[in-house]
């Protein structure tokens, strides 16, 4: 049996993603150079709508997952059965939901990436 502080530390380090996400959109272009930027077949605007429009659908789904296991966590009052303790139930859910933030924010990046070296209509 999960406990609700598993339920709660994963729904609130999903929910964080979410957050982070959601505030990536709104500075998908640092870090890039000038040349980068005109290089590309897309006008800027153009890729600029096309992350932030990805990047925003997926802290909502990030937002949605955490809200629904807070609530989860609300619901479920258990205090007993961690997973394999306090402080490793706290690592553990800190490397799975990384490794998550990890392979989010790298398929975001090849999506923008493939939609910007299709050519636009």
């Amino acid at each position: 049996m999960i406990s609700s502080f598993d339920l709660t530390l994963l729904g609130s380090l999903v929910t964080a993603g979410g957050l982070a996400f959601l505030g990536q959109g709104k500075r998908p272009w640092a870090g890039r150079s000038p040349s980068e930027l005109t290089a590309d077949p897309l006008t800027l605007g153009d890729r600029r709508q096309r992350f932030e429009r990805t990047t925003s659908v997926t802290g909502a789904r990030w937002l949605t997952v955490g809200a629904l296991t807070l609530f989860a966590a609300y619901a479920h009052g258990a205090e007993e059965g961690y997973l394999f303790g306090p402080w490793s139930d706290v690592m553990f859910h800190l490397v799975f939901v990384s490794s998550a933030w990890g392979m989010t924010a790298f398929r975001i990046k090849q999506t923008a990436g493939r939609s910007e070296q299709r050519p636009s209509d």
